[in-house]
């Protein structure tokens, strides 16, 4: 199963938001997993982070199929247009 849990940062630090790309106060991080394994993190400034945690609360879907993303792995058939 895939999770997304936020976690804080202990001291304030300048950064660039992996979300909005803008250099400012990076306030936390976001781990994705899936099960108890690591598979990526974002971190992002205080607006991208409130923003994203807004949306996530209100989901109501669960992922059953991680998608293929530009630059990923592909194979045969995975393409909509074949």
């Amino acid at each position: 199963m895939y999770q997304v849990r936020f976690a804080f940062f202990a001291r304030q630090r300048r950064g660039r938001c992996d979300c909005c790309d803008r250099q400012q106060v990076v306030e936390r991080k976001i781990l994705l997993l899936e099960d108890d394994d690591l598979i990526g993190d974002f971190i992002l400034c205080g607006e991208c982070a409130a923003a994203l945690e807004a949306l996530l609360g209100r989901a109501r879907e669960t992922v059953t199929r991680a998608g293929i993303f530009a630059g990923g792995p592909s194979r045969s058939g995975d393409s909509p247009g074949k």
